[in-house]
């Protein structure tokens, strides 16, 4: 089971609906080396077999490297970098940092 440190949900209000864009949920701890930060978040809008996530970022610049995702029935993990919008890995960086902002401060929450 996942230790879940924050949970961060948008909505938006489209034809008198309001409908979930995202429901993300950042996994403790944010793994730490010396040149990059690897943060693993759970897209609970997802279904089961792909709602797992780790965003890799550059220590000094915050500029995302890579995004991959996890395939339970294959085992492994796949990079979908490519496939998303530059814009939205942007605005999921920018969730994700205002998530963990508190916890990257925090030398006893990163590994």
């Amino acid at each position: 089971m996942y230790n879940i440190i924050s949970q961060w949900k948008k909505w938006t209000l489209k034809k008198e609906k309001v409908i979930v864009v995202q429901a993300f949920a950042v996994v403790h701890p944010i793994v730490e080396f010396d040149d990059s930060l690897i943060i693993e978040f759970i897209d609970e809008t997802e279904p089961e077999d792909s709602r797992r996530y780790r965003l890799f970022l550059r220590k000094q610049s915050m500029q995302v490297t890579k995004l991959i995702v996890y395939r339970p029935k294959l085992e492994c993990w796949q990079d979908i970098t490519s496939m998303i919008s530059t814009f939205y890995l942007a605005s999921l960086k920018s969730k994700l940092l205002e998530q963990s902002a508190e916890y990257i401060d925090n030398k006893d929450a990163i590994s």
